[in-house]
């Protein structure tokens, strides 16, 4: 079966790298781990995922807007 992830490149300012380098190493996770799961919790938070999936990502709490 053909791999279906895609890679995807993004560019950060230097400070803002060094410390998301820093955040990572300190949480013992690679950068791309970070990454992806920051864009799921906007994609989550967005309302593009079930309830289910957004309360996985600790973005459904019951909140009301």
């Amino acid at each position: 079966m053909a791999n279906k992830n895609k890679i995807i490149a993004a560019r950060f300012p230097q400070k803002d790298a060094k410390l998301l380098k820093k955040v990572c190493e300190a949480r013992g996770e690679d950068i791309s781990g970070f990454v992806r799961r920051a864009v799921k919790r906007d994609l989550a938070r967005l309302s593009f995922y079930t309830k289910n999936e957004k309360k996985a990502l600790g973005v459904d709490r019951g909140e009301r807007h």
